[in-house]
């Protein structure tokens, strides 16, 4: 899974802050219950599609402390697309 340099990375961070590395740890977790509710409990954690919807769900949250209309349709579409490959994936593996 992603780590929090990988984070700090992503939304351009180049500071250390206790106050943002403690929002940032809670935005991963949130971030990896998410995928397990929306992928399952075996989830690949090392599939760069996985890796990729959790940051972008990381700063969506980061950026705004709320879900709202930031992320375009289409980022959005993408992400389901994501999540519905791996779904059918994860299901293929276990027949």
């Amino acid at each position: 899974m992603i780590t929090i340099e990988d984070i700090k990375d992503y939304l351009g961070i180049d500071y250390e802050d206790l106050a943002i590395i403690t929002r940032l740890k809670h935005l991963k977790r949130v971030a990896e219950l998410y995928l397990e509710g929306a992928l399952g409990i075996d989830y690949p954690k090392e599939d760069e599609r996985v890796k990729e919807i959790a940051l972008i769900i990381i700063e969506d949250l980061y950026d705004n402390h709320s879900l709202n209309d930031k992320v375009s349709g289409n980022v959005r579409r993408l992400i389901n697309d994501f999540s519905l490959q791996i779904k059918c994936e994860m299901k293929r593996k276990k027949v």
